[in-house]
């Protein structure tokens, strides 16, 4: 399989993904996506070619100016929007920031992008488990923030204050565990 049958074979490709696949519906110029992720033209614009060629964006072109938009009808568009958020798009900046592992026992993003209702301006929703700091937090949904140009408003409890709402049915949190979410650190298990 060549280079343009796979979305993941580059950091370019996965800092291109990680900017446009959390804006579904939004054309990014090609030169705004260089300008953002910092990355020179050249290699910014062939991992939009190959990720057009692979089916996970698609191109339109206006004059001269190319312009990109993530493909939310690709079959894997689930799973690579998973993969983004579970890495480079917040994930790894959590696990950046923690000192130790049980600094963060879970986090997960919930609301409409969890639900695949999101629109361009639809922040990304986090509940974050565990004993992070705020200082820590917001450090780690800042860089989230400038590789995805997305705002991350979170929520965060204590291990053992979360198991207490959720031993005595606290609202919020029973509606947090019902809704769909996109686990970035840990899993459900974590959390009992």
């Amino acid at each position: 399989m060549n280079e343009h049958g796979r979305a993941f074979t580059s950091h370019v490709k996965m800092m291109s993904l990680t900017l446009i696949l959390p804006h579904w519906g939004r054309w990014f110029y090609q030169r705004e996506i260089q300008k953002i992720t910092g990355i020179a033209y050249t290699p910014v614009r062939f991992a939009l070619l190959s990720l057009e060629a692979f089916g996970l964006a698609v191109k339109r072109a206006d004059g001269n100016r190319q312009y990109y938009m993530i493909n939310k009808g690709f079959f894997l568009y689930e799973e690579y929007r998973s993969i983004v958020l579970k890495t480079t798009g917040l994930g790894d900046h959590l696990r950046w920031v923690r000192k130790k592992k049980s600094d963060v026992v879970a986090a997960f993003v919930y609301g409409d992008f969890a639900e695949g209702t999101e629109t361009t301006d639809t922040p990304v929703r986090v509940c974050i488990v565990g004993h992070l700091p705020d200082a820590r937090i917001k450090s780690a949904l800042g860089a989230a923030a400038h590789l995805t140009q997305k705002s991350f408003p979170y929520i965060r409890f204590t291990p053992d204050e979360f198991a207490a709402r959720w031993k005595k049915g606290n609202a919020e949190v029973l509606r947090l565990m019902k809704r769909p979410k996109i686990y970035v650190v840990g899993n459900e298990q974590a959390l009992r």
